[in-house]
């Protein structure tokens, strides 16, 4: 098998409420696709007008331990985030700021200085990432 052309198709995140989660995405310029909504087995399909998309799996159950890959000591193996890329680190912590949703780490450069990285967390505490790529 020949991988030379794969591409990225999409993200599952696990939430524990469809309607919040989707306003959430949709202030990032995700809406949902007709295509890929799909409620017997739980999943929404969201589609961002760059042609990224995210599939939100609304079967999640609160769990007061927060994030279980991410904020409990023992780190056991899954994804722990989605990673996006912006234009401006700057633009996006005044937009963030004005939206009154909370950076949970950064901005700070990483990889060499090569891009300035921050983290933020939605509804569900599900880890976002996102970076402006220097030049």
């Amino acid at each position: 098998m020949n991988f030379a052309h794969l591409t990225f198709d999409h993200v599952g995140i696990r939430v524990t409420d469809l309607d919040v989660s989707e306003r959430f995405y949709a202030k990032f310029g995700f809406i949902r696709d007709p295509e890929e909504f799909a409620p017997a087995v739980k999943a929404c399909g969201l589609q961002h007008p760059s042609g990224l998309r995210i599939h939100l799996i609304f079967n999640g159950v609160p769990d007061p331990d927060g994030n279980v890959l991410m904020d409990v000591p023992v780190k056991r193996p899954g994804y722990t985030h989605a990673a996006f890329i912006v234009e401006s680190m700057a633009d996006l912590v005044r937009w963030l700021d004005q939206e009154q949703i909370a950076i949970t780490e950064g901005p700070v450069q990483m990889g060499h200085d090569r891009r300035i990285v921050c983290f933020i967390r939605d509804p569900d505490r599900n880890v976002l990432e996102f970076n402006e790529i220097l030049k």
